[in-house]
């Protein structure tokens, strides 16, 4: 960590006898991009208000470069920390250079005017952030995205060495969220500026912070690296909702997306609950398993899955949804080790599901593997809605083997929408 600009320290905040913010403390690194994130109610917008000096009422201190803030007067604070907010709406029609110039009046004395110095600043800003072609615009007339971009180019007019940011892409379109975050992202890489941002949006945030603040219920849950700190139990005990943390094959950063419930049926309650010890081992491979996967798991079902190929579609479920699975390297048959593990899987399980996987010679083993589930006496389920004809690559093989598990016991289910009344029978 290198030298601080910002240190927190038992920051408390109440309304009503109500805490907001309890005992929060922290410190930031100059060059540091921070991005804060939590639910609504969590506490964000009041930091953000109390660094700001826009509410002073507070417990515990607040200190930039070590000067105490409650002790900063408005210029020396506006000298060394500049807010982008989420919305700006001035009652007169000011022009956009207009707009600009007003970030260079904590330079400005009281009773001077705009020295060469100021027009050079805004100048440098406005061609920054791409408005120069609109300097004599009145700032009424331009998008919420360009009129966003004023916004920042009056707080870089501040030239200060923190930018504070106040969920600044919130209203936006994507490609103006992009745009700003990108410009955000080269203010603190080539200019060395402290950002400290708000945002509802994780992705955006875990693609330029160098650290995540976590927030819930007033207090920080964690303050760390991105890789660190959002994992999917953090994200859970956070947000309560089930949210997948996978990594972006382009970039190598993490990215986060919601976990979806199917919806094919209600979930059971009451009695039906003690359906969820019942453990399940669906075949995978190839994508086929997870239609099946994701809706069982939605219905508190206990699952394991096997034998998936890395860089498979089922291994990335089974790794968002963390059950437990038979990997296999990529592109590679099944070997003798992976289908022993399969069927250890399977004697471990009450049921087995046979999803409609296409067969080649390189997992034939699958199937072999539900047949040894037969002669363990467990309950099999087939997923029978393509002809098998159509998925055996075999020459025949897979299609023989496959109609002895019919003929053996398995239970054939045509639409996947049966498959919840099926396994409850």
């Amino acid at each position: 960590m290198g030298e601080k600009i910002l240190s927190v320290k038992n920051l408390s905040f109440s309304y009503n006898s109500k805490y907001i913010l309890d005992n929060m403390s922290f410190e930031i690194s100059k060059g540091s991009f921070i991005s804060v994130v939590g639910p609504n109610g969590a506490g964000k917008s009041t930091l953000v208000n109390i660094i700001s000096k826009v509410l002073k009422d507070f417990k515990g201190s607040v200190s930039i470069e070590g000067k105490d803030l409650k002790l900063m007067t408005s210029r020396e604070l506006a000298q060394n920390m500049a807010v982008v907010p989420q919305y700006t709406n001035p009652s007169f029609g000011f022009t956009v250079e207009e707009m600009v110039m007003m970030g260079r009046h904590p330079y400005i004395s009281r009773f001077g005017g705009e020295r060469p110095e100021d027009y050079r600043v805004v100048r440098e800003v406005m061609e920054k952030t791409s408005i120069t072609q609109f300097a004599s615009r009145r700032f009424t007339q331009l998008s919420g995205g360009e009129k966003q971009r004023v916004v920042i180019a009056q707080a870089l007019a501040q030239e200060t060495p923190i930018l504070l940011l106040d969920e600044p892409t919130s209203h936006l379109d994507i490609n103006f969220q992009i745009e700003l975050m990108n410009l955000f992202s080269r203010l603190n890489r080539e200019e060395g500026k402290t950002i400290v941002g708000v945002f509802h949006d994780i992705n955006l945030a875990i693609q330029n912070s160098s650290m995540i603040m976590l927030l819930k219920d007033g207090s920080i849950f964690g303050f760390d690296e991105p890789e660190k700190i959002i994992n999917r139990q953090n994200l859970k005990s956070v947000f309560h909702s089930d949210i997948f943390v996978g990594k972006n094959p382009v970039t190598q950063k993490i990215y986060v997306s919601p976990v979806f419930d199917p919806g094919y049926a209600f979930k059971q309650s009451g009695p039906e609950k003690e359906k969820k010890l019942i453990r399940v081992h669906i075949i995978g491979g190839g994508g086929a398993a997870s239609p099946v996967l994701n809706l069982l798991y939605h219905h508190g079902y206990q699952l394991s899955c096997g034998v998936v190929n890395t860089f498979d579609t089922d291994m990335d479920t089974c790794q968002m949804l963390d059950i437990p699975y038979v990997i296999e390297a990529p592109f590679s048959p099944i070997s003798l080790i992976s289908q022993n593990r399969n069927i250890e899987f399977i004697k471990e399980s009450d049921l087995v599901i046979l999803p409609e996987l296409e067969f080649g010679n390189g997992n034939f083993s699958n199937l072999v593997s539900v047949k040894e589930a037969l002669r363990l006496n467990k309950k099999v389920i087939v997923m029978d809605g393509v002809d098998i004809s159509k998925r055996d690559h075999t020459g025949g093989k897979a299609k023989i083997l496959y109609e002895k598990i019919l003929s053996g016991g398995a239970v054939p289910v045509k639409e996947k929408s049966k498959l919840l009344q099926c396994m409850e029978v």
